[in-house]
């Protein structure tokens, strides 16, 4: 079952939004980066790779952990504006997730506990740079694939109560189409499009 991440990691199928993920086009390389983080997310403090100055995916998958722990704070606290939502995402992915939240707040519910990124890789890349492009602009992407371990997120209504379903699985696999609407700016990596589901084991 494909759900946003931000569903899935807070109130499962409480909200009942999905997001249809896509992939973009291109070669995927032979040697993707990874990364790895196994303490909780915070939108400040992200790992960097090294060579992420040069390697459109390396900058890529090094936005997965900002990515994830912004949507965390903005769970974690209503009072911080949805608009910081578009420091991670664009549209449709942004739209998606601030509506989420949107929705999540307005029903009075609190997350508690942050994600674990467990692991990061980078797969098919494509450059194409077309942003004029008629209907819809191209925009270079990479296609990144992460799991999270949820099992330290709750989220809980009014009373206290837990609504998230008892025997949730583990981990989150989520794969998200990475776009730079600035390229090659490496600070203008954003997360566009988000398909997901829950695994036992981040093998799958």
């Amino acid at each position: 079952m494909a759900v946003t991440r931000a569903t899935a990691a807070a109130a499962a199928a409480v909200l009942g939004l999905m997001v249809a993920g896509c992939s973009s086009s291109g070669d995927a390389s032979s040697k993707a980066p990874t990364a790895t983080l196994s303490g909780p997310l915070s939108s400040g403090a992200a790992p960097t790779p090294a060579d992420a100055s040069q390697n459109p995916q390396s900058q890529a998958v090094a936005l997965v952990p900002t990515y994830l722990g912004t949507i965390d704070d903005l769970y974690l606290d209503p009072s911080r504006t949805l608009d910081d939502i578009y420091q991670i995402a664009v549209a449709p992915d942004a739209v998606a997730e601030a509506t989420a939240i949107g929705k999540f707040r307005a029903q009075g519910y609190r997350q508690t506990g942050r994600m674990r990124l467990v692991s990061a890789s980078a797969g098919s890349l494509d450059l194409t740079n077309s942003s004029a492009a008629s209907p819809s602009p191209v925009l270079p992407s990479v296609v990144v694939t992460a799991c999270v371990d949820v099992s330290q997120v709750d989220a809980v209504d009014a009373t206290g109560q837990s609504i998230v379903p008892s025997g949730r699985p583990r981990y989150l696999v989520e794969q998200l189409t990475v776009v730079n609407p600035h390229y090659p700016d490496p600070s203008s990596w954003r997360v566009s499009t988000a398909s997901n589901r829950q695994e036992r084991s981040c093998g799958g």
